[in-house]
């Protein structure tokens, strides 16, 4: 009789935000992000609907210590839920 009762009870899973509300839109900034740390992307600065990710040149992942320029991309999801990447571009001085 537990089990029964327990299949009943809204999960987390089952509860979907409204379209376009704010939850939702940092539900699916959530979502790119955690997509992207899995791809070894790291994040540098993070607001409800933006981040900014970047990836570590590939002669500091093998150690070194200079190395080409970090490449950055801006993330944000916009108020109909659409997901925008830009790379920024970052000029040496």
């Amino acid at each position: 009789m537990a089990i029964s009762a327990l299949s009943q009870l809204p999960t987390e899973a089952s509860v979907e935000p409204e379209l376009g509300s704010d939850e939702q839109r940092m539900h699916l900034l959530a979502d790119v992000l955690a997509m992207k740390l899995r791809l070894g992307y790291e994040i540098e600065s993070e607001t409800d609907f933006t981040a900014v990710i970047f990836t570590p040149s590939p002669r500091r992942w093998l150690g070194m210590r200079k190395g080409q320029d970090n490449q950055r991309f801006a993330i944000q999801i916009d108020e109909d839920g659409a997901t925008n990447i830009e790379r920024n571009q970052t000029q040496a001085a």
